[in-house]
């Protein structure tokens, strides 16, 4: 039996540094959208068939996302697959080669021997305050839009 992830971050704690590369090149950072827009930001493999199934899930809500006037930063520890640049807006794909970032929200023990080791999902308001965080070894462990959706509408209403 697997001990439980104790998450590294704490709810309504203000969220660390945040920067990758993004599939056109530009640099990304999670206070560029600082007291503009609601934050989803997702750690995920590039290379995982879950990862993908997840993400054309929650891709298929970009309408929702954008009603509610947040943006979805897709982060990942290699390059982002092809596929990514096909995401709708307000989807970026980027990536973190160095692994702060990663690092940063899932843990220190986020690398394992064989690369990434753990996902995550996590939400702010739009001054970069946690909301909701899931941290998992895949995909199969991340929350569902559902609860994405509903976590971006609590912060509407309080914010």
């Amino acid at each position: 039996m697997t001990a439980p992830m104790i998450p590294p971050l704490q709810l309504r704690q203000v969220i660390p540094p945040l920067t990758a590369r993004a599939v056109e090149g530009k640099i990304v950072r999670a206070w560029d959208y600082k007291q503009k827009r609601p934050l989803v930001i997702a750690f995920l493999h590039s290379d995982c068939p879950h990862c993908t199934a997840w993400l054309e899930q929650l891709a298929a809500s970009a309408g929702e996302i954008v009603e509610r006037e947040a943006v979805a930063l897709v982060i990942y520890a290699e390059a982002s697959p092809r596929r990514a640049a096909e995401l709708p807006p307000p989807f970026i794909a980027a990536s973190d080669a160095t692994g702060h970032s990663h690092r940063a929200f899932l843990g220190r023990e986020a690398f394992g021997p064989a690369g990434l080791d753990r996902v995550g999902v996590f939400v702010t308001d739009r001054y970069g305050e946690l909301y909701g965080q899931w941290i998992g070894r895949d995909a199969v462990e991340l929350p569902a839009k559902k609860e994405i959706l509903d976590t971006l509408s609590v912060i509407q209403i309080i914010c």
